[in-house]
């Protein structure tokens, strides 16, 4: 259930709202179901996850979105490093005529650029009607989430560099922790995303 004044999710006995005192008998106590097709009207929303294994979602849970960590952001370094070995295994096949040395080269640099493209696929972002999400791992699994109404303050950083590609970092502190936590790095178009997540949390 959820309180009609301040929005956050309250115990289903409850009579009073425990974020903000609000008297939640009788119509001032709204269902899951009605709150989650208060979100379909302002917010796009669906219901099945295209990314995260569906036995994580929760009874009338929506997802808004689910992203991978900007590609450039995420793994530039991979990329430039292969890119350097290739062109150098290039060169050293056609120019030197080292088959051997050359062909080592070449290899190394599709290796480092298999590692940059695994390690970003292996990391998904997702933004539901009741948390955050980052799930990270190809083969094992870590999960990290934080519940919406825990969220006390959202920060966003884009770096020069983020700024070319379109992507940024976002943190936030929740209630019972000290610091800011960074949980989504190189995610794109971060404005957008700080937005959403915002007007999740105000409700």
């Amino acid at each position: 259930m959820y309180c009609s004044k301040c929005g956050k999710e309250i115990e289903e006995s409850s009579q009073y709202c425990k974020y903000c005192g609000t008297c939640v008998e009788g119509d001032t106590l709204e269902s899951a179901h009605g709150r989650s097709e208060e979100y379909s009207k302002d917010i796009s929303t669906y219901e099945t996850p295209k990314t995260i294994p569906l036995d994580m979602m929760e009874n009338n849970e929506r997802i808004v979105f689910e992203t991978h960590p900007s590609k450039m952001g995420t793994f530039f370094k991979h990329i430039a490093g292969a890119i350097l070995l290739l062109g150098g295994g290039v060169a050293v096949l056609i120019v030197l005529r080292w088959e051997t040395f050359g062909a080592v080269l070449i290899v190394v640099g599709l290796v480092i650029a298999l590692i940059g493209y695994l390690k970003w696929r292996s990391v998904i972002y997702a933004l539901t009607t009741k948390r955050i999400i980052v799930l990270k791992g190809r083969f094992g699994k870590s999960l990290y989430e934080t519940r919406l109404d825990r969220i006390q303050d959202i920060r966003m950083e884009i770096t020069p560099r983020q700024r070319m590609y379109n992507c940024g970092d976002i943190s936030v502190s929740t209630a019972g922790t000290s610091g800011v936590e960074c949980i989504w790095r190189n995610i794109p178009d971060p404005r957008k995303k700080q937005r959403l997540l915002r007007m999740l949390v105000a409700r």
